[in-house]
C-alpha cells in the first residue's frame, strides 16, 4: 500500500515537472496583442493611428530559461469618414472618405524566465523597427494620397506566463518603450480642394499591457 502511494506521488511529480519545465532547444511560437495603452507621452503632434495591434513571434530557448526571438509587429486599421467641402461650387458638398493606416516591422527580443512551477515570471528587452503607410482617398473627387513613414522603439518588459500544459502557455505582459520616428501625415484643406502628404518627426514614451498565447515544441 505504502509503495503504491509513493509510486503515485512520484508519478505525479514527473507529470508536473514535464508540464512546468522549459528546456534548452525548445522552440516557441506565440502571438500577442498590445492594444491596451496605459501611458503615452509624445513630443510632437501625436497620433494614435499606428498603435500596434498584434505581433506573432518565434523564439528559441538558448538555455533552460533564456529565450531569444523575433517578432513581426503588424497593424491595419481601415475606416471610413466624412469630408465637408466648402471649396469650388462644382465640388462643394459632403463626401465619403477612406483612410487606411498600416504597418509591418521586425522586433528582435531577449527574455529571461524565473521559477519552476506552472507560473513563471520573466523580464526582457526588445528593439522594434516598423514601416508605416497611410492611404487616403475621396473617390467622388478622384483624390488618392499615400505617405510612408517609420518608427524605432527600444523597450523593456516584465510579465507572467501560466503553463496550461507542457506545450501551451498564457501570457500577460507590461511593456515600457521609448520611440522616435516619422509618422505619415495627410492634410486636405477645405478651401483649396487639394491635398498634400508629408511626415512629422516625433519622440515619445508609451506603456502598454499585452496578452497572448505561446506554443512550445521541440526536444
Amino acid at each position: 500500500m505504502l509503495i503504491g502511494v509513493v509510486s503515485s506521488v512520484q508519478a505525479q511529480r514527473t507529470v508536473d515537472n514535464k508540464t512546468t519545465k522549459t528546456s534548452a532547444g525548445h522552440w516557441v511560437l506565440a502571438i500577442e496583442t498590445d492594444n491596451l495603452l496605459l501611458i503615452k507621452r509624445v513630443t510632437g503632434p501625436g497620433d494614435d493611428q499606428f498603435l500596434r495591434k498584434i505581433m506573432p513571434t518565434i523564439g528559441y530557448f538558448a538555455t533552460g530559461n533564456l529565450l531569444l526571438g523575433l517578432g513581426i509587429p503588424v497593424g491595419l486599421s481601415p475606416r471610413n469618414g466624412t469630408y465637408y467641402s466648402s471649396g469650388t461650387v462644382g465640388q462643394a458638398g459632403v463626401y465619403s472618405t477612406y483612410i487606411s493606416p498600416k504597418q509591418i516591422g521586425v522586433a528582435p527580443f531577449v527574455q529571461q524566465f524565473f521559477g519552476k512551477g506552472r507560473v513563471k515570471s520573466y523580464v526582457g528587452a526588445s528593439y522594434r523597427y516598423t514601416y508605416q503607410q497611410l492611404d487616403f482617398s475621396i473617390r467622388e473627387l478622384s483624390v488618392y494620397l499615400k505617405q510612408t513613414g517609420n518608427e524605432s522603439e527600444l523597450s523593456v518588459f516584465t510579465g507572467l506566463t501560466y503553463l496550461v500544459t507542457s506545450k501551451l502557455g498564457i501570457d500577460a505582459k507590461l511593456r515600457y518603450g521609448w520611440q522616435s520616428g516619422n509618422h505619415p501625415y495627410i492634410s486636405f484643406p477645405n478651401q483649396l480642394e487639394s491635398g498634400y502628404s508629408s511626415t512629422y518627426s516625433y519622440v515619445g514614451q508609451t506603456a502598454s499591457a499585452n496578452v497572448g498565447l505561446r506554443l512550445m515544441f521541440g526536444k
